[in-house]
């Protein structure tokens, strides 16, 4: 989905805990999306993908998962950005079993903060979820992400506002709720924002722990110098399902390039190295296995990418260009 999550991060005792980010120590992340098999079928297209994943139309279990880990480690990723939608939201139901996949890996999960995009919620509610999010996975799971004096760390989708005002409002609200966090529950929380126009004139953006664009339908997002910590993000390609092939949005599949930006990533310096996305089918951005195309595609259209048939080429290229001094 066109969306982007803040981090959010809680310190608490039995959990695995990572150290901050530095210019020297990247965390290398990957968008997920946890509501399998539901989303398979959508807007009259089963599946909803212009692509055949080599798992075929899996369910989010804790076995499929395991393996989604394994290759995202290789691939030299460390961390999963993972949609939440809300209590007991689909998306919410299947995080058990990314906790469970997780435990005993050293892989870590954030969740990425979704009714941002379709709602303002208040600080309150925020804060809540925070909170819910804390107290259901973490303790007894080593797979929640925690930043040492930082907290649970969370991606927040801010849904794009073509408004300064409206952005600069979601960071106040943002900020709020970090306070009500700590106030009520004696929480933390690092807290990154999809960034919006204007985003580096909001007057609480110091409150703010770090920005990221999430845009798959360019190569290449780089805000490095956003305040606090910044994100350098990149895509293997967009094309949603059923849409005619280069009808825009539109990034084509193209190794060279995907290889070239990879190493762009790498020498940015930035704290926070994005993919987006390791499975958003829909969108037709994942960097997980195809073994061909579904619907009609120029002859010579990168449709297969399945590598091995457990470790996808994109993937391969990662893990040929591994985050410095990770």
């Amino acid at each position: 989905m066109f969306a982007v999550v803040a981090v959010l991060v809680v310190a608490v005792a039995g959990c695995k805990t990572m150290a901050p980010p530095t210019a020297t120590s990247p965390i290398r992340a990957a968008f997920y999306y946890p509501w399998f098999p539901e989303a398979w079928a959508q807007q009259g297209q089963n599946p909803f993908t212009n692509y055949t994943p080599v798992r075929g139309s899996y369910s989010i279990d804790a076995p499929t998962v395991t393996t989604q880990i394994t290759e995202m480690q290789y691939a030299g990723i460390s961390v999963g950005i993972a949609s939440w939608f809300g209590q007991n939201s689909t998306t919410d139901k299947h995080w058990p079993a990314l906790m469970q996949a997780a435990q005993g890996t050293g892989f870590a999960w954030a969740p990425y903060y979704e009714p941002e995009g379709i709602s303002d919620p208040t600080p309150t509610q925020i804060a809540a979820d925070l909170h819910y999010i804390r107290q259901t996975y973490v303790g007894s799971t080593d797979g929640l992400l925690l930043l040492n004096g930082k907290g649970m760390a969370v991606f927040v989708y801010n849904a794009d506002d073509p408004t300064q005002v409206k952005g600069c409002d979601t960071v106040t609200r943002w900020k709020q709720a970090r306070q009500l966090l700590h106030d009520q529950y004696n929480e933390d929380v690092y807290i990154d924002l999809k960034v919006f126009p204007g985003y580096r004139q909001c007057v609480d953006d110091a409150s703010i722990d770090g920005w990221h664009q999430y845009g798959p339908a360019s190569s290449d997002q780089n805000f490095v110098t956003a305040p606090g910590d910044g994100s350098y993000g990149i895509s293997p390609g967009y094309w949603k399902s059923g849409a005619a092939y280069g009808t825009a949005p539109f990034l084509s599949r193209d190794r060279a390039r995907w290889q070239q930006s990879v190493a762009t990533m790498n020498a940015s310096g930035a704290k926070w190295q994005l993919i987006a996305t390791y499975n958003e089918w829909g969108e037709g951005t994942a960097i997980e296995g195809s073994s061909g195309c579904r619907n009609v595609a120029p002859a010579g259209t990168y449709c297969d990418w399945h590598g091995d048939g457990t470790v996808s080429d994109f993937s391969a290229d990662l893990h040929a260009a591994a985050p410095p001094h990770s």
